[in-house]
């Protein structure tokens, strides 16, 4: 009973605060951060935590070799990750952008050779294509370059999260997840950063609003380290199909919170196109019945967000 009660609230956390982080990052940008050095400074104070409390435990001692693939990680999962998104938000709204890169399964189905592409399956990626289409579609003018720039970066961040994920997930490390995860944010916060000084963002701490901290602090506790801990926990104690459904989870509470919290609104084109998509997600997401009953377990990925 303490156990699914553990489940259950590890659920939440993930499906509440990966969802609430599309808000989070629009609220730091309303409040004077540019979006690269933003989720760069993130990911930098993240990283040195995690990276530090391995150094403590004596774990962190790695070979150039598993460096250089959590730096390569680090790029595919938080530089295009969270970065992209981030930077995307100076033209879409948080709803948009929460939408469209909960496409990231329809890569990971068509990437993977070793899911087995079944009828429902097809129909999922179909179906989630088209509510990708008409999602863009319903939001995009030929007049308005900087919305469409927005989307294409939102599916160009999904795409690099399936890579990411599906090389993380095979890669073999001495190491435990505290040291891999503590290496890609120190990573991916590092690039960003440089990313962030060559396109020209500046920031003057001092001229920061109180909520540009407030959503800094809570993007590093909660999403890149609470949130975690409770999905890394969780990928060894339940099946992938329950696992999984923070995929269409997030983008719901996202919506919610934007559309709520923060006044943002949604066109009934749009709202077509997110159903479409969402119930894409959800067709690739059903499993095997064998796969069910057999209490499928997933592999941690090592990721982190």
């Amino acid at each position: 009973m303490k156990k699914k009660i553990l489940v259950i609230v590890a659920l939440l956390t993930v499906y509440v605060v990966w969802g609430s982080t599309f808000l989070g990052i629009r609220v730091g940008l309303e409040g004077g951060f540019p979006p690269l050095l933003f989720i760069g400074l993130r990911f930098l104070l993240a990283g040195g935590l995690l990276y530090g409390l391995s150094a403590w435990n004596g774990e962190a001692r790695s070979s150039w070799t598993e460096w250089r693939e959590s730096v390569l990680l680090g790029f595919l999962l938080l530089v295009c990750g969270p970065g992209l998104v981030a930077w995307s938000e100076k033209w879409i709204s948080s709803s948009l952008a929460a939408l469209l890169v909960a496409t990231s399964p329809v890569w990971i189905t068509l990437l993977d050779g070793q899911e087995k592409l079944t009828r429902l399956r097809w129909l999922g990626i179909l179906t989630g294509l088209g509510g990708v289409f008409w999602l863009v579609g319903a939001s995009v003018s030929l007049n308005d370059g900087g919305v469409l720039l927005g989307c294409a970066a939102c599916l160009a961040s999904a795409l690099a999260w399936a890579v990411g994920s599906l090389r993380a997930r095979r890669r073999s490390s001495a190491h435990g997840w505290l040291v891999q995860s503590g290496q890609q944010m120190l990573a991916a916060g590092v690039l960003l950063v440089i990313l962030g000084f060559a396109g020209g963002e500046t920031v003057s701490l001092t001229a920061l609003e109180s909520q540009a901290w407030l959503a800094l602090g809570y993007l590093t506790v909660f999403g890149s380290l609470v949130a975690f801990s409770a999905y890394t926990w969780l990928a060894r104690e339940i099946s992938s199909l329950a696992l999984s459904s923070h995929a269409y989870i997030n983008p719901i509470v996202a919506v919610f919170l934007g559309v709520v919290v923060g006044g943002e609104s949604l066109s009934p084109g749009v709202g077509t196109g997110a159903l479409l998509g969402l119930l894409g997600v959800v067709l690739m997401l059903i499993p095997d019945q064998s796969k069910i009953f057999k209490g499928d377990r997933v592999k941690s990925r090592w990721t982190a967000v």
